[in-house]
């Protein structure tokens, strides 16, 4: 457990040096994973600390941050913080820290089970997936796999009444697979303890893909048409160009490409909101960094922009209120807490039935994406070619196009998956897609 009351020391020793306004921020995580080289598993839990002292003197701010909660080292920490803030230029546009406020939900996103389990049982799980794959045979080769948990504790402190604390869970499996040339790789993620029927559906799944791949043939051609993405494709797409376009900070830093398109048709009949009070789902928690209480926020209805991802800074900037979504790192930044895509209405069935190709697997080179611009070149690990309403495994192809040019013919289907990435989607048939491979 995290000692408050050295928290508190650091917030008072602030106020004693001169700083108008101070806030500290603590974070202690423990790890537990099982990963492995091939089939030789290894068990490592690992523990890390957080924290930062952000001190305000006459509108300068400053954050310092340590990797512990020794008290000699947190009050030093809040020393350089004020040292550097008295030497920092003002900022005129400094509304204040953030006051208190209740949680908008009560889930809390804490499991018991996750919390007490030991590296022995992750190893078990590990084995279980091995096994499962040497039952079924057919030359599958296991390239890796992987079983993890973590515990973590945050508490954000601040000299207007910030009070807020929280603990969270989660757990993931992750199984790559190989026959031949051809791979296949699965996972699922959860904030609760993971059970049999996941472990076999992620094997599954990887073993189907896998096997897809090894007899899969080239494209051999290159062409521009309807491309059929698989929600756990799609979402590091979203991610890199949605959570980057509707981010508070790079819209006042004219970065953004939505910059002052608040209010105008720019993304088809897409429906994009942020929400951090979805029970269960991997971006959900109390508050924010800053201890701003998590919400849903809607960034576009049917194409139009609504409004944008704010921590407390930005938002004073924009003239409007802080939508819980402040980040820390080695600053305080913004960040998604749950991205989702409204589900539209259409089956897979009927989506497939519009599609030259299916996009399966994971997207590869996606740090390429232009969030700037739009633009997007990137690999699809396990694609499919759509002949007569059946899918014919093809080698890696790459998808290029512009998200936003392409924007309007998107057809959203109607089942929502999250994944790990804390993006929720449901498949998405995005016309005018260049395709070669």
């Amino acid at each position: 457990m995290i000692d408050r009351s050295v928290l508190d020391k650091a917030l008072k020793r602030a106020l004693e040096l001169g700083a108008d306004e101070a806030e500290v921020y603590a974070s202690v995580t423990r790890r537990r994973e099982v990963k492995s080289e091939g089939r030789k598993l290894k068990a490592v839990s690992l523990s890390t600390v957080d924290a930062s002292v952000r001190v305000v003197v006459d509108k300068r701010v400053a954050v310092a941050r340590a990797t512990s909660l020794d008290e000699k080292v947190l009050l030093k920490a809040v020393e350089d913080a004020y040292h550097a803030a008295r030497v920092s230029e003002k900022d005129e546009h400094w509304p204040g820290l953030p006051g208190p406020a209740k949680p908008l939900h009560g889930w809390v996103g804490y499991d018991e089970g996750i919390a007490s389990l030991e590296p022995g049982y992750l190893v078990e799980l590990a084995k279980q997936m091995i096994g499962e794959v040497d039952s079924m045979g057919r030359g599958l080769l296991v390239a890796s796999v992987e079983a993890g948990a973590y515990t973590s504790e945050n508490v954000v402190l601040n000299t207007r009444g910030v009070d807020a604390a929280e603990r969270g869970t989660g757990m993931s499996v992750m199984l790559e697979l190989k026959k031949g040339d051809g791979t296949g790789f699965s996972f699922d993620v959860s904030r609760s303890l993971l059970g049999d029927v996941q472990l076999y559906r992620v094997v599954d799944e990887a073993a189907r893909l896998t096997l897809d791949a090894a007899g899969a043939e080239k494209l051999g051609e290159t062409f521009k048409g309807p491309v059929l993405f698989d929600p756990v494709t799609v979402a590091p797409l979203l991610n890199m160009i949605l959570s980057q376009a509707f981010n508070g900070e790079l819209v006042v830093e004219k970065y953004s490409p939505l910059t002052g398109k608040l209010g105008e048709h720019v993304l088809g009949s897409l429906t994009v909101y942020d929400d951090g009070t979805i029970p269960g789902a991997l971006g959900t928690s109390l508050y924010d960094a800053e201890g701003v209480p998590r919400r849903r926020t809607t960034l576009a209805e049917r194409g139009v922009v609504k409004g944008f991802l704010h921590n407390t800074y930005t938002a004073a900037r924009m003239g409007t209120t802080s939508t819980g979504n402040a980040s820390r790192g080695s600053r305080i930044g913004v960040s998604h807490s749950n991205l989702v895509v409204e589900p539209g209405s259409e089956s897979w069935e009927s989506l497939l039935g519009g599609a030259r190709l299916v996009a399966r697997g994971f997207l590869l080179s996606v740090h390429t994406v232009n969030y700037v611009t739009g633009n997007f070149s990137v690999v699809a690990s396990n694609p499919y070619l759509v002949d007569g309403g059946e899918e014919k495994p093809l080698k890696p192809v790459t998808l290029a196009g512009n998200f936003y040019e392409l924007s309007a013919g998107i057809v959203p289907g109607r089942r929502l998956r999250h994944t790990y990435m804390a993006v929720a989607t449901p498949p998405l048939l995005v016309d005018g897609v260049t395709v070669s491979g």
